[in-house]
């Protein structure tokens, strides 16, 4: 056992003929899933395996286990919230939404996509209020509307602004939590960060402006790292130069909360004046960002003809590896890659329409798919109801 494993719990959870070490360690070797079943048998049971320290000690040591997915719902325009499911699509936990409205009476809840013990959520419509979900506590904690000080005053005489994106990390040195918003301001973007937790709901405060000029919805977060492709085709369009190489990335550290910037894959680079069918504007549309087996991953989707997935495997030195290149059945319209299992599944998430070009989608049925490189296998796994945003919880079973 850890040493976390060892903390001592009152004798009161333990009961029968097992000693109590020995129960211990056989409740701590089940799934999280069989485990929920067993909490039935006796209540001493039930109030071990829902003690924080043994929940704690359990997702340690089941690092592998499946992941959780939080998926938006909307029933009608009065009911909407957040749903738990397995892989399977088996309904966890539903977690309705009595607290927060919008303005508009049929927009719809959409779950940011992050990989975290919290579910951060905005309206699809009115997409400035964000507030942030614990789905083991219920609690939530909503950002405030209002911009900071510092660009308060910057703001006036200003003709033009408006909200563009949020993002959710953690710190994993210092524990807190921290969202990263982004707005434009006549034709310039600028950042804030806030600090926030379940008591402390914290202010933004003004940071640097991000490398011109950022993809705001095209982002990615890993190990406290956000990470933005750089929109390099507009200049393009206007002037015929290339300002930004294509495949660039921006980068916001939430612990330095410093921006930087990381070039992309050489090949991405050279792909048009390597390949005389594709423009910049075919290569725009064919890049996103994701995150699989815990690596940044450069998705290049050339669409019905291959899907190259770039590994990040050095940041210090710019290594990229073409780990995966698909076939052209996987690289459809609107599929993006979105978790990869041990046994290298990869699932995605997908959309019908124009909608899902950059953001997969926020109306209508979303859908998960999955692809099995072993044996060039790929259907549809799972059904979104009315909803098309999806994350990733990290947070136990056994909390829920």
């Amino acid at each position: 056992m850890s040493s976390s494993e060892l903390r001592p719990l009152p004798a009161a959870f333990f009961s029968g003929d097992l000693p109590a070490d020995a129960l211990y360690e056989v409740l701590l070797r089940i799934p999280a899933k069989e485990l929920c079943r067993l909490r039935a048998v006796c209540p001493a049971w039930r109030a071990l395996t829902s003690n924080p320290l043994f929940v704690a000690a359990h997702k340690s040591r089941h690092r592998k286990a499946p992941p959780l997915l939080a998926v938006a719902y909307g029933d009608d325009g009065n009911h909407n919230g957040v749903e738990i499911l397995d892989l399977l699509g088996n309904v966890v936990k539903r977690i309705p939404n009595t607290k927060y409205k919008s303005d508009l009476m049929f927009d719809r809840i959409r779950v940011v996509r992050t990989r975290l013990d919290l579910i951060c959520l905005s309206w699809v419509v009115c997409s400035r209020a964000f507030w942030v979900l614990n789905p083991a506590t219920g609690a939530t904690t909503a950002l405030p509307l209002g911009f900071s000080e510092e660009l308060e005053h910057e703001l006036e005489g200003k003709r033009f602004c408006h909200f563009e994106s949020c993002a959710f990390g953690h710190v994993s040195s210092t524990r807190e939590y921290k969202a990263l918003r982004v707005s434009r301001v006549d034709d310039r973007q600028v950042s804030e960060v806030i600090t926030f937790d379940d008591t402390n709901h914290g202010c933004w405060r003004r940071k640097q402006d991000p490398p011109p000029h950022i993809c705001a919805r095209r982002q990615m977060r890993l190990d406290g790292v956000i990470y933005f492709l750089m929109d390099f085709y507009p200049t393009y369009c206007n002037t015929g130069v290339l300002i930004t190489e294509p495949g660039s990335i921006a980068s916001f550290n939430l612990e330095t909360e410093e921006w930087g910037v990381l070039p992309g894959p050489e090949q991405v680079q050279r792909f048009v004046q390597e390949n005389d069918d594709y423009g910049y504007a075919e290569l725009d549309l064919q890049l996103s960002l994701a995150e699989l087996d815990g690596c940044l991953v450069m998705v290049q989707n050339i669409h019905y003809e291959s899907m190259d997935l770039w590994f990040l495997t050095d940041s210090e030195k710019g290594i990229w590896v073409k780990k995966y290149s698909l076939p052209s059945h996987v690289a459809e319209l609107n599929r993006y890659p979105f978790l990869m299992l041990d046994d290298g599944t990869i699932f995605f998430s997908g959309s019908n329409g124009l909608q899902g070009l950059f953001s997969a989608g926020e109306q209508g049925d979303g859908f998960l798919l999955s692809y099995d490189p072993r044996n060039d296998t790929y259907g549809y796994a799972l059904k979104l109801r009315g909803s098309q945003s999806i994350g990733i919880y990290t947070g136990s079973l056994l909390s829920l």
